[in-house]
């Protein structure tokens, strides 16, 4: 059973790490799922970050904010990635910028949800997830960072419920389904946890955690 201690203690003990959590955030089934990447610099960037390629991912990033400068989301996915590689100044610089411009933008409070995660300050992440979901309560992100921490918080059931609305939002988020489905691994529901677990990897076959959770789907189907 040693490979199920692994993935449990990454999902919510203290090896987990917040800089893998705070940069997970809603990525569509975006060509990642293929070796081809798109050609178009921001959907190619959605797709890097999601194979775990944060540099390219924050350089093509670059490249579609060149093209469009005023792009909200081009600006909050450019944070998530310099979030993943550890820059939090410039990921936290990016997540205001696009609050200065639009202030109810929910994703830009999702934004700095994560940039508290990262710095264990969970009360100050569960405000700006609460911020995002009094101007958007369709915010699938914002549930999903929700999740995030209530899973910090050992709080389990609040997880899955938090995992759940995001899902129930955006069923194309890759990483509610991997944390959803290690959550049910917690309370020994096989079967939800394989049910998610697939359907992650049908969306991020290339994901970091993609050969893990392969491994972990062979030990829970024996």
């Amino acid at each position: 059973m040693k490979l199920r201690k692994i993935a449990l203690k990454k999902t919510f003990g203290a090896g987990f790490g917040a800089g893998f959590l705070a940069g997970m955030v809603v990525i569509a089934a975006v060509a990642a799922a293929v070796q081809d990447l798109p050609a178009e610099p921001f959907a190619r960037g959605k797709a890097l970050l999601l194979q775990g390629k944060f540099a390219e991912a924050k350089a093509s990033f670059e490249q579609a904010l060149a093209q469009d400068t005023k792009s909200l989301d081009i600006l909050y996915y450019r944070g998530v990635s310099r979030l993943r590689l550890d820059d939090t100044a410039g990921a936290q610089a990016d997540f205001s910028a696009t609050l200065a411009q639009k202030p109810d933008y929910a994703l830009g409070r999702a934004g700095l949800a994560q940039v508290w995660i990262k710095q264990a300050n969970y009360a100050e992440a569960e405000k700006e997830i609460a911020a995002a979901l009094a101007v958007d309560d369709r915010c699938a992100e914002a549930y999903f960072q929700r999740g995030v921490v209530r899973g910090y918080l050992k709080d389990t059931d609040g997880a899955i419920a938090a995992f759940t609305k995001s899902l129930e939002i955006d069923a194309l988020h890759a990483y509610a389904h991997y944390y959803l489905g290690l959550a049910y691994n917690q309370v020994r529901r096989k079967d939800l946890t394989i049910v998610h677990l697939e359907k992650f990897l049908a969306l991020a076959s290339l994901a970091p955690e993609a050969d893990q959770v392969r491994n972990l789907l062979t030990m829970l189907k024996r």
